[in-house]
């Protein structure tokens, strides 16, 4: 008997992969298709990468993880991107793996930012967990934006600068469920996976929160030096307080 149920429960899972598979290809073609009637470029390998990389904790998470079916501009000359991404956890060393799927837009920013996390209320736990920490709980002034939105900052100032009212008007009219994360040079909008159609609509509403960011924010979080006047030092085998100049 218990020969059987082991039997059963592989072949449901068989099932379900098989039908994972057929549905994450049909999703594939939907949005070649999309992509080429909109110009985009797309491609279902990740080719940028620093996606490992981003400063967030969604991308930490998991025992196995991936990025694929990547949409970008090509002739925009901007890092504007919209990705799926998925990460596979346990609860437990014994309990099954769950895979959880998200669709992304990712979006530089010309300054070096604290961590502000967005969230709406009542977003699916999946996100959730994956985002908030032991971290600043803020309420701001618009009354409308603190009903939709949760808001967690390990700066309240930096949240604040960055929160104006022009700001919190533009991540209103997003659509439902969609949560801004905001980290060093790069802003993340994240929602649970979305049919093809809607992965566009998520890369243009990066790009129009951009937009929104306030001038502000570049004169108070300048961006970080790329390299600093004395990263080279350390060729010379001693100490020196001056940079090393060309001829060194």
């Amino acid at each position: 008997m218990a020969d059987l149920i082991w039997i059963a429960i592989a072949l449901l899972a068989g099932a379900v992969a098989a039908w994972r598979f057929r549905r994450g290809r049909d999703r594939q073609r939907q949005l070649m298709l999309v992509c080429a009637r909109a110009s985009l470029e797309f491609s279902t390998f990740d080719p940028f990468s620093d996606t490992v990389w981003l400063p967030f904790r969604l991308f930490g998470r998991g025992t196995n993880r991936g990025t694929e079916n990547v949409v970008w501009n090509g002739n925009e000359g901007d890092d504007a991107r919209a990705f799926d991404y998925w990460l596979e956890e346990r609860r437990s060393e014994d309990s099954v793996p769950v895979v959880r799927r998200f669709s992304c837009a990712l979006v530089a920013l010309p300054f070096a930012c604290r961590r502000l996390d967005v969230a709406p209320h009542g977003a699916v736990e999946a996100v959730r967990e994956l985002i908030e920490g032991d971290d600043l709980e803020l309420e701001l002034e618009l009354e409308a934006f603190n009903r939709r939105f949760d808001v967690r900052a390990d700066d309240r100032r930096f949240a604040v600068a960055f929160l104006d009212q022009r700001m919190m008007r533009a991540m209103m009219a997003l659509p439902p469920g969609i949560t801004v994360l905001v980290n060093e040079d790069r802003m993340l909008l994240l929602a649970s996976l979305l049919p093809a159609g809607e992965v566009l609509l998520l890369l243009e509403a990066a790009r129009a929160m951009r937009r929104h960011v306030p001038p502000v924010v570049a004169s108070l979080y300048p961006p970080r030096l790329m390299k600093g006047p004395h990263e080279d030092r350390w060729m010379q085998g001693r100490w020196s307080p001056e940079p090393i100049g060309d001829d060194a």
